[in-house]
């Protein structure tokens, strides 16, 4: 039995009571629904939960646009949010408005509890910080620090996507394994899905250190160590 808080939003009353079952079969008894983004935002205020099924069309408002009032919420701006979509645009879309996970309204649960599982593994890392040169990641605060000082904090998302790439610097990180990595399956040919994330991720840090995330012509990316051999580049350059 597992006692993490999520909440159901969806407007479909069928719909919401599927999930239920799947997620209650799975363990998960934790459950709120509301069915519309003004519901929602305000149960999610007055308990946050663990991690938000969102649709992306709502009577009320989009799911996008719930997605993004969220983000801009300190108490849960780093709340996942798993949106439930079935076009490769929106979850484009999905990305940009701060969405963490994509999943297809289907009448199988086995996409949407192996994605609940991959957030909830995610939000269960260890304590433990990596540091390499003047930067140190510390894990259970998705925190970045850089020469000693605090310049940023991540949504899970982006801090697997930057642990990964520090973890592995000085090599790169080839787009498909960076994809499987932090969606917890393969690319199914949504390159620009990637992109987007990495231009969050450059979007959350100083500029100086986002510059150190570098994209790999035909490969993927890789981030730069401090070292008076690789002065600093602009973001989008390529090797």
């Amino acid at each position: 039995m597992s006692n993490e808080r999520i909440l159901i939003v969806d407007d479909e009353p069928a719909w919401v009571t599927l999930v239920r079952v799947w997620l209650e079969s799975a363990g998960y008894t934790n459950l709120e629904s509301a069915g519309t983004g003004t519901e929602a935002l305000s149960l999610a205020q007055n308990t946050p939960p663990d991690c938000i099924l969102l649709d992306l069309v709502l009577p009320d408002q989009s799911g996008t646009e719930v997605c993004r009032k969220l983000r801009s919420l300190p108490a849960l701006s780093r709340v996942p949010v798993v949106l439930l979509t079935a076009h490769k645009r929106e979850r484009v879309m999905g990305l940009q408005s701060g969405a963490d996970y994509f999943v297809g309204k289907s009448d199988k649960p086995h996409e949407l509890l192996a994605t609940l599982d991959a957030v909830f593994r995610r939000r269960q890392m260890e304590e433990g910080t990596l540091t390499q040169g003047d930067v140190t990641l510390k894990s259970a605060s998705r925190q970045v620090w850089w020469k000693g000082s605090l310049v940023a904090t991540l949504t899970p998302k982006m801090f697997v996507l930057l642990h990964v790439l520090v973890q592995h610097s000085p090599q790169p990180v080839s787009r498909g394994e960076l994809y499987k990595l932090v969606e917890g399956m393969d690319d199914p040919g949504l390159s620009r899905a990637l992109d987007v994330m990495l231009n969050r991720l450059r979007n959350a840090l100083p500029a100086d250190l986002s510059a150190r995330v570098v994209n790999v012509k035909n490969f993927g990316y890789l981030f730069l160590n401090t070292s008076p051999a690789l002065p600093s580049q602009p973001a989008d350059q390529e090797h």
